[in-house]
């Protein structure tokens, strides 16, 4: 390890900027870049940073999927993950250990009922506004489908009450 006063600089930035959001190790190693640290000091501060368990991909995932599963559907999610650096098998990986809890189609359905209960779902500009609702937030459409459906034929049960 190098004990340059530069080497220590740049964890305590890393450090500093942890204590203000929870980072991904693709994140930090590119705000310490863009604070122009070199390549031999980051890869030190980030084995120290990963040694003291500063940085966790893993937990990172977990805590993410945690907290945007009951407004985002799991390719939004994955694609967020991906694109702050974690990899495709951990994201699977921590999506299943939650799996049970995760019902997208509960989901929909949570959402549905509190933004779109009164909708007039036999007007397909409706239909196509609610579909485009959970597709941006990247439920599975086969799911959105399902829930709409299901909602469409109780309102045209209760239209024969």
């Amino acid at each position: 390890m190098n004990n340059s006063k530069a080497y220590y600089s740049a964890f305590d930035t890393a450090v500093y900027l942890l204590n203000f959001k929870n980072r991904t190790r693709k994140e930090l190693t590119d705000k310490l870049k863009s604070k122009g640290y070199s390549d031999s000091e980051i890869d030190d501060t980030m084995d120290k940073l990963t040694a003291y368990n500063y940085v966790n991909d893993g937990n990172y995932t977990l805590s993410y999927i945690k907290s945007n599963m009951n407004k985002k559907g799991k390719k939004l999610i994955c694609i967020e993950l991906m694109e702050k650096g974690i990899d495709k098998a951990v994201i699977d990986e921590n999506f299943e250990t939650i799996s049970e809890d995760y019902g997208e189609e509960d989901k929909i359905e949570a959402i549905y009922n509190k933004r779109f209960s009164e909708a007039d779902l036999y007007d397909a500009k409706t239909r196509n506004r609610i579909f485009s609702y959970f597709v941006r937030r990247g439920f599975s459409f086969d799911k959105i489908s399902k829930i709409v459906t299901k909602y469409k034929k109780i309102n045209e049960f209760d239209n024969y009450l």
